[in-house]
């Protein structure tokens, strides 16, 4: 126990951790606020623009509408991932038998690659030759749909492949949590008279509220760097209506060879992703006291 308080054994064990960490996330990082500053083609000499690429940004159409899409894609991805997964785990708290295999069903799909599962989506929205989610919009006399030409359809038809591939985590996080409540408790609010939806959101949810919290931020952080489900699916369009901030840094740095507008794209997705945790983690804070 003593190893435990003395300082110096602990930054010697934690020392190889920090070292990886730094290596393969806070360089790469610092890099890309760097390489964010310069207009440079990855090859050729590079050149200081300072913020030049951040107000292009500002001019720039198309990370307008990625940005907008990036939102609704975030929104699809956590109602899913937390509405879901939250309404699974719940139930199983009820179900007497076969819980171990219902957890095991939902969990399946968030180890198989993205790219399988965003591969096995086109084939499910495919129009010609019909896929499955149109065979079952004929057997209800619906017309069939080219989900990923579409402008209404693709940027939810797109974003539901994440939300559903990892509903499977949240699940298991939340029925964890709502497992752990003390019985006690559960069993005096009964005996008080509650039902059973005043002890879900006067009892369960307030006991796991931390939980659901730090689940969100494991979600919002996810969707907001997705990127081989719509790579891979569309690749952006129709017309950008697919386009997230991650599929359009990808086309700046590796296609049009613009890595200093390609790091500018990646720094305000890091942006983005650092104020969402800190705004949660404040609000988290707030609750405690």
């Amino acid at each position: 126990m003593k190893v435990l308080r003395d300082k110096k054994a602990i930054a010697l064990f934690l020392s190889p951790a920090l070292l990886v960490y730094s290596v393969l996330v806070m360089i790469p990082i610092a890099l890309t606020f760097y390489y964010s500053v310069l207009d440079w083609d990855g090859l050729g000499k590079k050149r200081w623009i300072g913020l030049g690429n951040f107000a292009k940004l500002m001019r720039d159409t198309v990370f307008v509408r990625a940005l907008g899409n990036n939102l609704v894609y975030i929104l699809i991805v956590m109602l899913m991932q937390l509405g879901i997964g939250f309404l699974i785990a719940l139930l199983l708290t009820y179900l007497k038998k076969g819980r171990g295999l219902i957890q095991t069903v939902y969990y399946i799909p968030s180890v198989i690659t993205v790219i399988a599962v965003a591969q096995l989506f086109t084939s499910f929205y495919s129009y010609e030759p019909i896929g499955l989610f149109n065979i079952f919009r004929k057997l209800f006399g619906l017309a069939p749909i080219a989900f990923l030409s579409e402008y209404r359809t693709v940027l939810p038809a797109v974003a539901s492949v994440e939300g559903w591939q990892y509903i499977g985590i949240y699940m298991l996080i939340f029925y964890s949590a709502l497992v752990s409540v003390s019985p006690d408790i559960i069993e005096a609010a009964r005996i008080d008279g509650a039902s059973e939806t005043q002890l879900l959101f006067k009892v369960r949810i307030p006991s796991i509220t931390n939980v659901i919290l730090l689940s969100g931020i494991l979600s919002l952080v996810g969707a907001l760097r997705g990127f081989a489900a719509p790579m891979n699916m569309t690749k952006g369009g129709p017309n950008h209506r697919s386009e997230i901030l991650a599929t359009y840094m990808y086309k700046k740095a590796f296609t049009s060879r613009d890595y200093g507008y390609g790091s500018a794209l990646a720094v305000v997705i890091v942006i983005l992703s650092i104020v969402a945790v800190l705004l949660i983690s404040r609000y988290m804070e707030r609750e405690e006291i």
